[in-house]
């Protein structure tokens, strides 16, 4: 999705690329937050002692936002010309 336009260095293909990119991360941020939230909803009330029950929903959320970070790091090299 962003590999192609970031590797032109034209701006006039990087931006809506990175427009489209930011639209599909933020809906896919979103569908982990709400099931990630549906989780501790169903469980909140019958979990077993200790907090570790809530590990998937915190490592769901953590687990999609770390890789965000590469191609963050690739837009702005992208964007520098280097």
């Amino acid at each position: 999705m962003l590999q192609r336009p970031l590797l032109t260095r034209d701006f006039a293909q990087m931006r809506p690329a990175v427009g489209r990119w930011l639209k599909v991360v933020l809906l896919w941020q979103v569908v982990v937050v709400a099931a990630s939230a549906g989780y501790v909803a169903v469980l909140g009330s019958q979990h077993p002692r200790g907090i570790a029950w809530i590990a998937p929903a915190i490592a769901a959320i953590f687990g999609t936002a770390l890789p965000l970070q590469v191609a963050v790091v690739a837009i702005l090299r992208a964007s520098r010309g280097s």
